[in-house]
């Protein structure tokens, strides 16, 4: 089995929020969850944020989605230290 330590994610993402403030990336972090959680569908209880499926190239081309593709990076150096 395998542990994340969620408490240090949460610390690579608020430095990761801190480090530059002109690009102003908690807001677009906030839109990135909104829009990952806005594909759930209740009747076929698929969708949703659960599987980060938001970061695959034909999600990401939606058009509702644009601009997300940058969120998206930013987190992946996050996913990569924490993935097992």
């Amino acid at each position: 089995s395998s542990f994340t330590d969620y408490a240090a994610v949460k610390a690579d993402i608020v430095s990761l929020i801190k480090e530059d403030k002109d690009l102003n990336k908690g807001p677009t972090l906030v839109r990135l969850a909104w829009h990952s959680s806005g594909t759930y569908d209740k009747m076929s209880k698929t969708g949703g944020s659960g599987k980060g499926t938001i970061r695959f190239k034909e999600e990401l081309a939606h058009g509702a989605n644009n601009g997300l593709q940058q969120a998206v990076a930013w987190l992946e150096p996050i996913y990569q230290k924490y993935h097992s």
